[in-house]
């Protein structure tokens, strides 16, 4: 089982940094959560969260909240890449 869990990791990067260096843990997510396509869910549900809730703008410190969403969107493109490269064929994307 711990052959199968480090080779799910290395389909996936272990983190993402932005351009301004805040990092995002992804190998933790998907251990958290179970998987590559589970944490993708999980963070597109947050994303989308904030959005629903008014965005940025409703935050005090709207310039640290701008920098969670692009350091989350950047995950989440790097999710989807590996959640996409570790399904089966045939397998149904959500």
């Amino acid at each position: 089982m711990i052959c199968i869990a480090a080779h799910a990791q290395t389909q996936c990067p272990g983190y993402v940094e932005t351009d301004a260096g805040s990092a995002f843990d992804i190998a933790s997510i998907i251990r958290d959560t179970g998987s590559p396509q589970s944490a993708l869910e999980k963070l597109r549900g947050a994303v989308a969260r904030v959005n629903a809730g008014g965005g940025c703008a409703i935050f005090r410190d709207r310039l640290a909240c701008e920098e969670t969403l692009t350091l989350a969107n950047k995950a989440i493109v790097a999710l989807q890449a590996c959640a996409s490269s570790s399904m089966p064929k045939g397998a149904a994307h959500g």
